[in-house]
């Protein structure tokens, strides 16, 4: 498990070099997502932890990359996904609990395979 700090700069490091990638200057970036240029600047290089989902979603959005995978870099999860969780939480425990990855893969897959073939009728 990573100490806060580790996760801190591992979030803040990810958003600046995405950020870099994208052209997206600080003070642009910062005003985007609605908080300072001086808070994205600390959370960049670890100082402070990442802001809340609202603003992680909006920096996904900004940086076009999947929020879950942000949110969850940051420690946190979607409150839609709590809240869904929440309504049967031994069901929902027990299934994280013993799902492997290359499972979830596939029926992501599979998933995604029934959207495009809903696209093409």
């Amino acid at each position: 498990m990573k100490n806060k700090k580790t996760q801190n700069l591992e979030f803040g490091d990810f958003i600046r070099k995405t950020r870099h990638k994208l052209n997206i200057g600080l003070r642009e970036f910062a005003s985007k997502v609605g908080i300072s240029a001086t808070y994205i600047s600390k959370m960049e290089v670890g100082e402070y932890a990442a802001p809340k989902e609202e603003n992680i979603k909006k920096m996904a959005d900004i940086l076009k990359v999947n929020a879950d995978k942000l949110l969850a870099m940051a420690d946190k999860i979607s409150s839609d996904v709590k809240e869904k969780i929440n309504t049967e939480p031994k069901l929902y425990a027990a299934f994280l609990r013993r799902v492997k990855p290359a499972d979830l893969e596939k029926f992501m897959k599979e998933l995604e395979a029934e959207k495009n073939d809903g696209k093409r009728s």
